[in-house]
């Protein structure tokens, strides 16, 4: 579904990503973890067509993102649905609107098909009743639960999820987690997911990347990481304070 070889991004000099390769199957929930930097935004806009790398290839569904012309690039990103980090949603329209936006803009529904879906997707991640809110209104959770409801409401073939936990409690965190593991399930996309909140993720994901300075440094199943020896791995979970024997895959 997804693949990357090769592929070197720079920005201002500095290497956003060096050489990285990474596949991610066909209806697989990736998980992308890492230190501050090291590049897994850069990589969520590659993969989505918003950044064109300095060179390597880059296919998704079918489709060489270094090569495909505007059309090709703007039907592919057609079939993805994204949620930013800072969930970037519209202050001046309602939860309602913001849901809708997607459809509105991509699709040729009648407005009234457009608000069913758009509060049935509202409904999906919680936030039923509060669809005349303006983001101003609402609590950082539900505003990156918004975020979530607008980047699958048009039941995307790719849903990238760009650390939808960032800064929220853990009680909330696993809920927008679980969140994103149930719409997976029920819609059968692929999805990519970056997340703080590491336990979280690999208690959601099927495989787990870990990026270092630009690169893939270990991919697997989430057990593999607890067994990994490579120092820089260690160094992660160390560092995110996660245990490293006895983990609850075993």
């Amino acid at each position: 579904m997804i693949g990357l070889v090769n592929v070197t991004c720079t920005f201002d000099g500095e290497k956003a990503l060096d050489e990285l390769g990474m596949h991610v199957p066909k209806g697989a929930l990736f998980g992308l973890v890492g230190p501050g930097g090291c590049g897994k935004s850069t990589l969520c806009k590659v993969v989505c067509g918003l950044v064109r790398p300095d060179s390597g290839v880059v296919v998704v569904a079918g489709v060489d993102l270094t090569k495909a012309d505007r059309k090709a690039l703007q039907a592919l990103q057609s079939r993805c649905g994204v949620q930013f980090q800072n969930d970037a949603l519209f202050e001046h329209m309602t939860a309602l609107d913001n849901v809708s936006y997607p459809l509105r803009r991509l699709t040729d529904l009648p407005p009234v098909d457009i608000e069913d879906r758009a509060r049935t997707r509202l409904a999906m991640v919680g936030l039923a009743g509060f669809e005349d809110r303006p983001p101003n209104r609402l609590s950082g959770g539900q505003r990156r639960r918004v975020a979530l409801a607008r980047a699958c409401v048009t039941d995307p073939e790719i849903l990238i999820c760009g650390d939808p936990t960032a800064g929220l409690d853990p009680v909330t965190s696993r809920r927008i987690l679980d969140m994103i593991a149930g719409i997976r399930y029920e819609s059968k996309n692929t999805v990519i997911l970056t997340s703080s909140d590491v336990l979280g993720l690999m208690s959601v994901a099927d495989r787990v990347a870990l990026m270092w300075e630009g690169r893939v440094i270990h991919e697997g199943t989430p057990p593999t990481f607890w067994r990994a020896e490579l120092p820089e791995v260690r160094r992660f979970l160390d560092d995110a304070r996660l245990p490293f024997g006895g983990a609850p895959w075993d």
